[in-house]
């Protein structure tokens, strides 16, 4: 059954929406207001506006390096997100490309070799919201790309005898969907200091149970997709949790030093459901909220994994895409020695409802 936007809701799938949090009717009714004093809890935080600024940076190429390529990923915009005031600029040759999968749009850079450091840099402002589930239309050739596993996030049998044992004979996405979620936070531990994490190999993830981000949504995907429920990958940044005080100021800054993931996965009724799987297990008390929502604090800059990027890299495809990638004469550089990137992000203004 395919779901119709269009088409005039049922109480019974009205009410879903309100439970797991679609965004129009989030805030149906409520108040929202700028804060400018004391702290809200992060599941009050309704909005989020930022600039952002991404700069890649090339230096101490290889000696016989001829020809090189730098791919930036760049945000994408959609109920989530508004992007605006996009810039993108070098003193080298570059343009915009779009790669073919997944629709991600990317800014490329090719120049022959130079013994002169150069870089690349995106600037812009993102309006981010609380989302819930979104309804949606997908039919099976666009489901397609997301019932996709890669080489690392797979169906081990570990991870299909775990499945079998927290699925059981659920068939319907919602509660295939709760039923993986609520498993996967009493199975696993937030670590990200354990050496191995965060690459996503769900064996290595059964094996540990322990992990970040990518770990916890890498299970998350396996398991939904091994139902044949289809899975979307969004990949981006986390940000700090603003306060009162940060707005007085005129803004909160900071850099990214490490990227976050989520994942929404689809229910023919209710469309994208957005789950949060590592926030849940780091928040006990939202763990909730997380089952369908996501807070404002982030962006998006791409969506999927084993990412071919256009024009399409010498190396193997990109498991995840939030940091740029370099190339010389189709080998990939190598990161802090050949190029670095400093991703800077200035909190302009947020918002919070009253519940």
């Amino acid at each position: 059954m395919l779901y119709d936007r269009e088409a005039t809701l049922s109480r019974r799938a009205f009410l879903r929406l309100a439970t797991y949090g679609g965004s129009a009717l989030l805030v149906l009714g409520r108040h929202i207001r700028p804060l400018y004093a004391g702290a809200p809890e992060l599941s009050r935080l309704s909005s989020m506006e930022f600039d952002v600024t991404y700069r890649t940076e090339i230096y101490d190429l290889p000696q016989r390096a001829k020809d090189v390529h730098v791919w930036m990923p760049l945000p994408p915009a959609g109920n989530a997100q508004d992007v605006t005031n996009l810039t993108v600029t070098s003193d080298l040759p570059h343009c915009i490309e779009k790669e073919q999968t997944y629709g991600n749009r990317l800014a490329h850079l090719r120049t022959e070799r130079t013994d002169d450091a150069f870089a690349l840099e995106a600037r812009y402002h993102v309006l981010r919201r609380r989302i819930g589930a979104t309804p949606a239309l997908l039919d099976a050739e666009s489901a397609e790309k997301y019932l996709r596993l890669t080489s690392r996030v797979r169906v081990t049998d570990e991870v299909d005898t775990f499945t079998r044992k927290v699925v059981g004979d659920t068939r319907r996405a919602l509660e295939v969907g709760e039923k993986v979620f609520t498993a996967i936070t009493e199975l696993l531990t937030y670590d990200k200091e354990i050496p191995g994490c965060g690459t996503g190999d769900t064996a290595w993830i059964m094996k540990h149970r322990r992990g970040k981000c990518d770990d916890y949504h890498a299970l998350f995907m396996a398991m939904m997709v091994s139902r044949g429920i289809p899975v979307r990958w969004e990949q981006g940044f986390p940000l700090p949790q603003p306060t009162g005080e940060d707005a007085l100021s005129g803004g909160l800054s900071g850099d990214c030093s490490g990227a976050h993931c989520w994942v929404s996965f689809y229910d023919p009724e209710l469309g994208w459901i957005p789950v949060d799987v590592s926030e849940a297990d780091k928040h006990p008390d939202m763990r909730k909220f997380f089952f369908g929502q996501l807070t404002p604090n982030r962006f998006q800059v791409s969506e999927g994994r084993s990412i071919l990027l256009k024009p399409q890299q010498g190396g193997d495809a990109l498991e995840t895409f939030a940091f740029a990638y370099a190339e010389a004469d189709g080998i990939p550089l190598i990161y802090d020695a050949n190029y670095r990137n400093v991703i800077h992000f200035t909190i302009t203004n947020f918002t919070a409802s009253d519940l």
